[in-house]
């Protein structure tokens, strides 16, 4: 069957998620060189349907909620069986969307769960035809939370697992491969593949020299112009350090983040000496020893210390996640108190909801925030977001989907 080789993009839910599924949508057909195997499929929603439309076989995809917010997923034989049956069904989510509402008009809120539930009603219509492989792009994905249970545990406190939970659930619906944006809890792929669960993870700290262009269908027209979309962090150090040179330094926040914050550091100065690279990063632990408390400081070994903090630095967090940022302000503080002349932290994902965006943009120690747009936010937060989504999720895809045609 010819269409065992197509790709089909289908957003879960509108707005944000369908501007997304779009954007991957024409990334894949104008820079991966998938201008014939990759195909879109659009979602109405409730008020887009004539009320006198027949529930019967010749019914389209609907995808929204109801005005409680229970997902709805809705779609005809015919749209099931001609236009679906047989492909890489690809569904694009957003799952979380902190200012989407159920109408315009509504105070309601679209929340995680009601995102989550909209997945796995596409995945139960999927189950009612032969769909080879089911993949999920979720730029942001919840239920993380997981990566400390056992450190924990240790001490006589016990939490949920929702990580794999979460997973479990996908796979048990029928999803095949899960492809998501420098997810909080490395746990993920190891669980995932427990499960039987094809899990890609995206690297966006990542630099030139660990992606082969080539291997994700780029030709040597478009491979600077793409390259650049996908190393997103590493474009804007390479600009920093053009204009502040050796005053330039990285910071490690928490035994979490020093694998990545090393691996940043190896690639942003490649032309250092590793002894001369690494005394550029500075190394900090932190300890959550209560929800509302956590002591911190340089570690033992670190060439950075509150002793020897450059005056005319800029130092730079990285990290995945940022939420209100509390300890991200707590530790700017400490660091302009030893004397740094700037801080800016950089995060894949702000988490940010609502009640909390007055605390964000009133933040006192820190220069500037800089996100990637995984998280689809409100305009009234003042930071700045890096369009790199559709492309590191496309690139991805274009693995995944390469993987797929390979077996099929």
């Amino acid at each position: 069957m010819a269409s065992k080789n197509k790709m089909l993009i289908i957003p879960c839910s509108g707005e944000e998620t369908t501007k997304l599924a779009k954007d991957i949508f024409s990334i894949l057909r104008q820079y991966h060189g998938l201008e014939g195997q990759v195909e879109f499929l659009d979602c109405l929603r409730r008020s887009d349907v004539p009320i006198e439309m027949p529930k019967n076989h010749l019914h389209d995809l609907v995808t929204d909620y109801f005005a409680d917010a229970e997902a709805q997923s809705d779609i005809g034989r015919n749209q099931l069986k001609d236009v679906i049956r047989g492909k890489h069904v690809v569904l694009v989510e957003h799952l979380l969307t902190p200012n989407r509402r159920l109408n315009p008009q509504d105070e309601q809120k679209v929340s995680v769960n009601d995102h989550i539930m909209t997945v796995r009603g596409m995945l139960d219509l999927l189950s009612k035809t032969e769909v080879p492989c089911r993949t999920l792009a979720a730029p942001y994905l919840t239920y993380v939370r997981s990566h400390s249970i056992e450190k924990y545990q240790e001490r006589g406190f016990f939490q949920f697992d929702s990580l794999r939970r979460t997973l479990k659930d996908y796979r048990a619906d029928g999803l095949d491969v899960l492809i998501t944006i420098d997810p909080h809890s490395e746990k993920a792929a190891q669980i995932a593949s427990e499960l039987g669960l094809d899990f890609h993870s995206v690297n966006p700290f990542q630099s030139g020299r660990s992606i082969n262009p080539y291997k994700i269908g780029l030709t040597d027209q478009n491979a600077q112009e793409v390259m650049k979309q996908l190393r997103p962090f590493q474009e804007r150090f390479d600009l920093l350090r053009k204009q502040y040179g050796d005053h330039l330094y990285i910071v490690s926040v928490d035994s979490g983040t020093e694998k990545r914050t090393e691996n940043f550091t190896e690639r942003a100065f490649q032309d250092l000496p590793p002894q001369v690279a690494y005394s550029r990063l500075a190394y900090l632990f932190k300890d959550r020893i209560a929800y509302g408390n956590s002591k911190s400081g340089f570690k033992q070994f670190s060439q950075i210390n509150e002793k020897n903090i450059d005056p005319e630095g800029v130092y730079i967090m990285i990290d995945d996640m940022f939420f209100t940022g509390g300890s991200a302000n707590a530790v700017a503080e400490k660091l302009k108190k030893f004397g740094a002349k700037r801080v800016e932290a950089w995060n894949t994902h702000l988490v940010a909801m609502p009640l909390f965006y007055e605390k964000v943009n009133n933040r006192q120690f820190l220069d500037a925030l800089v996100f990637l747009d995984t998280v689809p936010q409100s305009p009234e937060l003042q930071v700045e977001f890096i369009p790199a989504s559709a492309h590191l999720l496309a690139a991805e895809l274009y693995k995944a989907h390469n993987k797929f045609v390979s077996k099929a």
